[in-house]
């Protein structure tokens, strides 16, 4: 099938939107299971056309259809990567831009799995141009992620600023980056350049994040929104903890752990495996002589205190991500301490 064709002057309205209802008649036919093959090539053909930047766009903004706006998502991903070479540094940028304000402008959307994919393709695009941006427009776009993190904006931006980061570090970590085409190098630069000047601060803004709700959720009579961004930030704290720091001089060992009783979700069995967390001297400050580790503890009794007459208290998901960065402490070593402490 002949790819669609995305003018790079004035939008066609009549165009786009004759596309767009092409993309959704095809998902719908998918679901329906109506001549599926001919829906896939329909999907597909978006998917390699080139240049479809403003078709894609125009979906994600127009569409009632969720799985349209998924597979445009998909299809703006594949192109810029495939691409990416070829584009200016204009739209490189405005590409990633779309995406985060996108994801920021429908926080309270309650398809999630579509804020899920455009947050992913915003992190793997942010990653595909790292070695080619300079500092001061990386900044720019964690100025905008730091705003929703401070909740000025409600809980439901700051969500999907802390579900931001955490597709960001997937994104930068070996064992669940994209496949991008590119040598092992550049995958490993930009690991790198994440650990050195970019992640401590991410686990700074997670844990303010956590703090500044927490109150709230121990204070309320009733659940509160806050609790889900609470959630988020101690699996994000969590997510970077469990980082294969470079700087370990010493192979990691992993430990398993087993919590008897306790249902992990998302995992096939109640073992989870934790590795020993040697993030170097650098962290000393965040981790160990802050209070931070005291602050958790304090955190995870009030919660417990509030909420142990609950029966789902064990499997909720803030007393999971909890215990998970409680146990994750339990495993700090290396040169992070003093060797005089």
């Amino acid at each position: 099938m002949q790819g669609f064709q995305d003018s790079s002057g004035p939008p066609n309205v009549a165009q786009l939107q004759a596309t767009m209802q092409a993309i959704e008649l095809a998902c719908a036919s998918i679901q329906m299971h109506i001549n599926p093959s001919a829906a896939e090539a329909t999907i597909l053909s978006l998917r390699q056309s080139p240049h479809p930047y403003q078709t894609c766009q125009f979906i994600l903004e127009n569409s009632l259809v969720a799985n349209a706006r998924f597979q445009a998502a998909a299809a703006i991903r594949d192109a810029a990567i495939r691409e990416w070479s070829f584009l200016t540094a204009d739209v490189k940028k405005s590409l990633i831009r779309f995406c985060l304000c996108y994801i920021m402008q429908h926080a309270s959307s309650p398809e999630r799995y579509v804020q899920a994919k455009v947050s992913a393709v915003a992190a793997q695009l942010m990653k595909r141009g790292w070695l080619d941006f300079e500092a001061s427009e990386r900044e720019s776009f964690f100025y905008q992620i730091n705003q929703s993190i401070h909740g000025a904006h409600g809980s439901d931006v700051q969500f999907c600023g802390i579900n931001f980061l955490e597709s960001l570090v997937s994104e930068f970590s070996p064992s669940t980056s994209s496949a991008m085409g590119l040598p092992r190098e550049f995958h490993e630069q930009c690991r790198r350049s994440l650990e050195l000047n970019y992640l401590k601060t991410f686990y700074c803004w997670a844990k303010d994040a956590a703090a500044s709700v927490t109150s709230m959720i121990i204070d309320s009579q009733t659940e509160v929104p806050e609790v889900k961004v609470c959630t988020a930030a101690l699996r994000l704290m969590f997510q970077i903890l469990n980082w294969d720091f470079h700087n370990t001089v010493a192979a990691k060992a992993s430990i398993n752990f087993y919590f008897v009783g306790v249902k992990d979700h998302g995992d096939s069995t109640k073992r989870s495996e934790y590795n020993l967390v040697q993030p170097g001297p650098a962290w000393c400050d965040v981790l160990v002589s802050s209070g931070h580790i005291s602050w958790l503890l304090n955190l995870y009794a009030a919660l417990r205190q509030k909420f142990s007459c609950q029966a789902f208290w064990l499997d909720c998901p803030i007393a999971l991500s909890a215990r998970k960065l409680i146990v994750q402490f339990c495993s700090l070593a290396g040169t992070i301490f003093h060797s005089d402490a």
